[in-house]
């Protein structure tokens, strides 16, 4: 990654996650993200060991930004609340999705500052 951070640098954050299993299609919510993973709470269980697909999305006043998909595999469910904190290991993307992975973790940094749509 080239984003100027110590590398695995956890970020606490709220953003919308959608993990496919291939099976179920499963929202959330991210707890906080790294580059190597993420931890998310959803409202079904997710068994580890189980390959998904984790869409991330950014959520603004006035719109959501495209689906990221990353690919991991689940490494631990933890019950919690009556729902299910999930951890999720990255597997090795694909350059593009890297590079929209790094532009997306620059955002959450706060080291690139998207512009608000103009009042009409």
């Amino acid at each position: 990654m080239t984003a100027a951070r110590p590398a695995n640098d956890r970020f606490v954050c709220d953003l919308a996650v959608e993990l496919d299993t291939g099976r179920a299609r499963i929202s959330g919510r991210i707890r906080d993200i790294t580059e190597a993973g993420l931890c998310c709470v959803v409202g079904d269980p997710v068994g580890a060991g189980i390959n998904v697909t984790a869409h991330l999305r950014l959520v603004f006043e006035w719109g959501m930004s495209e689906p990221l998909p990353l690919l991991g595999q689940v490494l631990w469910l933890t019950p919690t609340e009556g729902q299910y904190q999930v951890g999720v290991a990255f597997s090795q993307p694909t350059p593009d999705v890297w590079q929209r992975f790094d532009v997306l973790l620059k955002i959450l940094f706060g080291q690139i500052n998207l512009p608000t749509p103009a009042a009409s």
